[in-house]
Formats: structure tokens, C-alpha cells, sequence
């Protein structure tokens, strides 16, 4: 771990563009309750033409190696945009892998045949629990439709990885273990759990987020299936740290933030920022493709994600993890107190 704190300084001086994501559009199909992004119907006036976003994936093939970066899409639903493969053509013509992230209900035939000939590699389907628990969250009716749009991705083989992501919440918690043979018999390649958060539409249900004893919970299920080598490969999401007890019970690497050291966004109006799931902040906003240089700012800008947020908070430098956590992750930070909002260490440590 201390050999990591060393690591993620130097990553503070000289950052490694792995993940570009790319909020292809802010619409989406459904206003699911938990929402991090709080996404709508409405397209707004000032999203990124076809032209100006082509011309940014050029300027950055030109810039980096296309190789080295996976670009992630993402929305709101992301195949609500219209010329998304026009786009995807054309990133893939530079060179760059892509991934994408839906809820899976707007596959049809036609759109895993343009995925595979834009050369998509990974796509991540979220589908929340059974019939029940996912349809409370998205809407009547979406569960089958769900199914059949990872059936589309798995039968046969087309994607060097599908995954199925889970949002966890007090109400289906329960449902883990029956959820884990219902989920491998999907064909899918891994499932990928995840909490539920406080930011976005998801701070109107509050009364669904974990406590102590739930996230030990889901903590120790996946430590368990991690144990079954040929089985369904099970893994917390990137969101936090974990303390000694299970960072690398849960996940193959350690917890970093990736927020302008690994990660760079492109908002849907063209603003650069880091990861998506930030709360939109007018001081975090480091510039716009429309008028500014990407590649000047990732080697220079990303101020607010490369430094040590732990310092400037009173609660983490009364941790002896802070020097490992480094404040936890930004998208669940105060940049205004500079406090975390949600701290899974200190749940812990409340409850000894």
C-alpha cells in the first residue's frame, strides 16, 4: 500500500490517459431512481455536433497513442443518439477501442450488426436485481426487454466482453446469491456490483442506501465468489476504498481514484472534465474541445484531481488510511466543505 501512495504521486505529475469517456447525449429512455446523472428526455441546444466531436478524436489520435486509451460512451442512453455509429466509424478508423455502457432495452439486430462493424469491444448492461426490483427502478416492463438485449450481445459470442452491472441497494440486497446462477446462465463474460450513491436523482432515496452491516455483506459475496476460480467473475466497482479487510478481496487492483490521472470526460456540450459521475461544478470544468487545446489541458490542467484532497479535510487526516485513499473517490467529494460525503472506511470504523 505504501508502494501505491508512491505510485499515485507520480501519476499527480505525470498522468496516463487509459479511459476517455465520451457523454454521447444526456437523454435517456427512463428516469431511473437511482440516477447518478439525473438524465432527462430533452436533448439540450448546445450538445456536440457530429462534426465537432469527429474532429476532437482526430485531434486526439493525433496527440496520444489510440491504442493506449479505451474510449467509454455513455449517457443518459447512449444509442439515443442518432449518428452514435456515424461517430463510432470513425473513432474506429483512428485506431481506438470502444465500450459502451446501456440499459440495453433499445438493442435490436441492427444495432449489435453496426456495434461489431464499428469495432465495439465491451459493453456493460445494467439490469438491477429480478422482474420486480428492476422494473421499481426503470420502469413497468423493461426486464424482459433487458434480457432480450443481452441475449442480442450473447448468442452467440460477438464482444470480447459483455458485463452485467448491478446497482446494490437495501432492497435487493437480498437477492445476491439467486441473482448469481441467473446471471451466469446469461452467457454474460462478468458482473460487476456496485452501490448506490449519494449524488444525482439517487439522494431522493436515501433510505435505500447501505449500512455497515449491508456492505459487509456485499463485500463478503463477492470475496465468496471470487473464491470459485470457474465461475462467473464477480468484482466491486472502481467507486472507493475499502480498508485493509477487503481491497483486494473485491477487485484485482487496488482502490486509486482515476479521476484526471487516469480518466478525462467529454460533457455533452464539449466541456472536459474528469470522471462523469462528478457533480458538474463551474471550478472543476477545465475547459471545452470547441475553443480549447484537450492535449494542453490533460498535460497541464486537472488541477483539482491531482492533489491530495485528504489534506485539506479535517476528518480524513485523522485517518491512518488517508495516505492511501487520498480522500476516497471525487465523485463522492465536497468540493465546497472539502469533506467526503461518503466514506466506507470511516462506516467501519463508526461501528467498532
Amino acid at each position: 500500500m505504501e508502494k501505491l501512495s508512491d505510485y499515485i504521486d507520480g501519476l499527480y505529475e505525470n498522468p496516463k490517459l487509459v479511459w476517455l469517456l465520451w457523454e454521447a447525449t444526456t437523454r435517456c429512455n427512463f428516469s431511473c431512481l437511482h440516477c447518478g446523472s439525473d438524465c432527462n428526455t430533452e436533448e439540450p441546444d448546445d450538445i456536440l455536433s457530429y462534426e465537432e466531436i469527429c474532429e476532437f478524436f482526430s485531434h486526439i489520435a493525433k496527440e496520444f497513442k489510440p491504442g493506449d486509451i479505451m474510449v467509454g460512451i455513455t449517457g443518459g442512453e447512449p444509442l439515443m443518439r442518432t449518428d452514435l455509429f456515424e461517430v463510432m466509424a470513425h473513432v474506429a478508423s483512428l485506431g481506438f477501442h470502444w465500450g459502451l455502457t446501456t440499459n440495453g432495452v433499445l438493442l435490436t439486430d441492427d444495432i449489435v450488426q453496426k456495434m461489431i462493424d464499428t469495432n465495439c469491444k465491451t459493453i456493460s448492461v445494467s439490469l438491477d436485481g429480478f422482474k420486480d426490483s428492476h422494473n421499481k427502478m426503470r420502469g413497468t416492463g423493461c426486464f424482459e426487454q433487458t434480457l432480450e438485449g443481452i441475449k442480442m450481445l450473447t448468442e452467440p459470442k460477438k464482444f470480447a466482453e459483455v458485463q452485467v452491472t448491478t446497482v446494490v441497494h437495501k432492497e435487493n440486497l437480498n437477492e445476491l446469491n439467486d441473482l448469481y446462477p441467473f446471471i451466469e446462465d446469461l452467457g454474460v463474460d462478468s458482473w460487476r456490483l456496485t452501490n448506490v450513491e449519494p449524488i444525482g436523482r439517487a439522494n431522493q432515496m436515501a433510505n435505500e442506501f447501505l449500512d455497515v452491516a449491508d456492505f459487509h455483506i456485499l463485500f463478503d459475496f463477492i470475496s465468496k465468489c471470487r473464491q470459485n476460480r470457474s465461475g462467473l467473475p464477480v468484482l466491486y466497482g472502481c467507486n472507493h476504498y475499502l480498508t485493509f479487510e477487503y481491497e483486494r478481496e473485491v477487485r484485482d487492483y487496488y482502490f486509486i481514484c482515476g479521476s484526471g490521472i487516469y480518466i478525462a470526460s467529454i460533457l455533452y456540450n464539449g466541456d472536459i472534465y474528469g470522471c462523469l459521475d462528478i457533480e458538474r461544478k463551474y471550478g472543476l470544468i477545465q475547459g471545452n474541445i470547441k475553443t480549447d487545446r484537450f492535449a494542453d489541458i490533460w498535460r497541464n490542467g486537472f488541477k483539482p484531481f491531482r492533489q491530495r484532497r485528504d489534506l485539506l479535510s479535517q476528518t480524513c487526516q485523522k485517518c491512518n488510511d488517508s495516505a492511501f485513499c487520498r480522500g476516497d473517490s471525487a465523485h463522492t467529494w465536497d468540493f465546497n466543505k472539502n469533506e467526503p460525503l461518503h466514506c466506507i472506511k470511516q462506516l467501519f470504523d463508526q461501528n467498532i
